[in-house]
């Protein structure tokens, strides 16, 4: 269903899990994974064998849908309709009749309606976008008018009830003559994790570097002074560990959650990353979002370096528009790295321990 709220999607870092440091002893491998199936261009690559499978019919579980890295898959989970347990959660937004509605409905065709706390009546340039995200047995909701400086975010019961509401300021205001106000937007919705919502700043063309992480059972943030080129989640795949920022041409830093910083070089860094943590190992791949290409990469967190750069296979495509998105998994002692990009869509498969590409799928060949 196409998303009534307005998403510019960065790359961010995650954090740690709440018991996990970077001077936990070193990680193993051996893990008990949901499928060895991972489907791929209409058919599935097994991830034991790396080799194409065709199956009648569709399996009941493949890693896509049932490992703990789903949620890379399906995108950052906002929407116009949601569920939560037996009911669905459906915004109704007709700005030229100024109609703003949330409708619940139950398992017994019962509907609830309740009007979205917009400002009545709406002032005539204003407009508002919505959009929903499960959370438990509650939903919340983010609105924006794009002609305000804050998003206001709600959540409400599954019968309901609104229960806390917060704001995240995303412009600031300079009057730069008599009369005139000039909007800086320096924050948008980047990520959403099972339990937080991160914002952060556009890294070309902010004015203000700010990255915020929202927590969604108490509404309590967290504000960096950085903008996340990159987010950590932690290994379970659920809270904020750290972020990368980009510190200058080449030059990055990890942000980590208990505070420490670590530095790092890359020749010719692009700004945006895609990162999985792994005990003290951080693997992460590097590339830019309208351009060709990706790189690889596995770094230790304990010792401060890089324990080696993946042997990568670059489509190798002339473009002009362009799009490029990588996402990455695990399965037991195997990274993938899924591209899908403007002029193919790759899967490669790297041994953890040593980045040797394993295997490779692509539409190209």
């Amino acid at each position: 269903m196409q998303l009534i709220f307005p998403i510019i999607l960065l790359v961010l870092c995650s954090c740690f899990h709440k018991t996990q440091t970077v001077e936990s002893a070193k990680t193993s491998y051996s893990s008990q994974e949901c499928s060895n199936l991972y489907p791929f261009q209409g058919y599935y690559v097994d991830l034991d064998n790396m080799n194409a499978l065709l199956i009648d019919g569709i399996p009941a579980k493949d890693f896509k849908n049932c490992s703990k890295y789903s949620h890379r898959f399906s995108g950052n989970q906002i929407s116009d309709s949601v569920t939560v347990g037996d009911r669905s959660f459906v915004l109704s937004i007709n700005s030229q009749d100024e109609k703003y509605e949330m409708k619940i409905t139950e398992s017994t065709k019962k509907k609830i309606i309740i009007p979205l706390p917009v400002a009545s009546p709406l002032p005539d340039v204003h407009m508002y976008s919505a959009g929903l995200i499960p959370f438990g047995d509650e939903v919340i909701l983010i609105l924006e008018d794009m002609y305000t400086t804050h998003y206001s975010i709600y959540k409400y019961s599954k019968t309901g009830e609104m229960l806390m509401q917060t704001q995240i300021e995303h412009t600031y205001v300079t009057h730069p003559e008599p009369d005139t106000d000039y909007h800086h937007r320096y924050v948008y919705l980047q990520y959403i994790t099972p339990s937080q919502i991160v914002f952060s700043s556009n890294i070309y063309s902010s004015e203000k570097l700010q990255t915020v992480v929202l927590s969604m059972e108490d509404f309590s943030t967290k504000v960096y002074g950085k903008a996340s080129c990159g987010v950590i989640l932690d290994e379970e795949e659920s809270t904020l560990a750290g972020f990368i920022s980009e510190e200058g041409k080449n030059n990055y830093n990890i942000n980590l959650k208990s505070g420490k910083e670590i530095s790092f070089m890359l020749q010719y860094g692009e700004s945006y990353f895609e990162t999985l943590l792994h005990g003290n190992l951080l693997f992460f791949s590097n590339y830019h979002p309208i351009a060709s290409g990706a790189t690889l990469y596995c770094y230790d967190l304990i010792e401060e370096k890089l324990v080696w750069t993946g042997d990568v296979k670059q489509p190798m495509v002339s473009h002009s528009k362009y799009y490029n998105k990588v996402t990455l998994s695990m399965y037991m002692d195997k990274i993938i790295m899924e591209g899908n990009e403007a002029s193919c869509n790759y899967l490669q498969i790297f041994d953890a321990k040593t980045g040797k590409r394993l295997a490779y799928f692509s539409d190209l060949e």
